[in-house]
């Protein structure tokens, strides 16, 4: 039988503000791609970590027997019958901290705000 490991969205509810990147990828796995990178005008390093996660299926159990059956008879083409919906989020760290995430494209123009997010707002920005 074929199978591809995708990470539930489900998983989301475990992910907390101040995790690290170790602690992430316990929960997460491993990010799809490393989205990049940027250093703000306070001169701060955000690196940003993409996932691509599987939504909750709204299949119902006899679907999910159904698709099960013709997956065993046929392998390659009934595991497209699987295939889920999924969504992209984005988890930003600064010093291997989780400081934002969310579903890409939540936040109109992030970069723009992510250069304007000072996440040390007791230091002032470089003259």
């Amino acid at each position: 039988m074929v199978s591809g490991c995708v990470t539930s969205s489900d998983k989301l509810v475990e992910v907390q503000l101040g995790m690290t990147k170790n602690q992430v990828r316990q929960v997460l796995g491993e990010p799809t791609v490393a989205q990049g990178a940027i250093r703000n005008k306070f001169d701060q390093v955000i690196e940003v970590w993409e996932y691509r996660l599987a939504l909750p299926s709204t299949d119902s159990p006899g679907e999910i027997i159904g698709k099960s059956f013709w997956t065993i008879l046929s392998v390659g083409a009934g595991a497209v019958l699987f295939t889920t919906e999924r969504r992209d989020y984005w988890l930003y760290f600064f010093r291997n901290e989780l400081v934002r995430w969310g579903a890409a494209g939540d936040w109109v123009r992030e970069p723009d705000k992510i250069y304007q997010f000072n996440f040390e707002p007791h230091l002032t920005a470089p003259q």
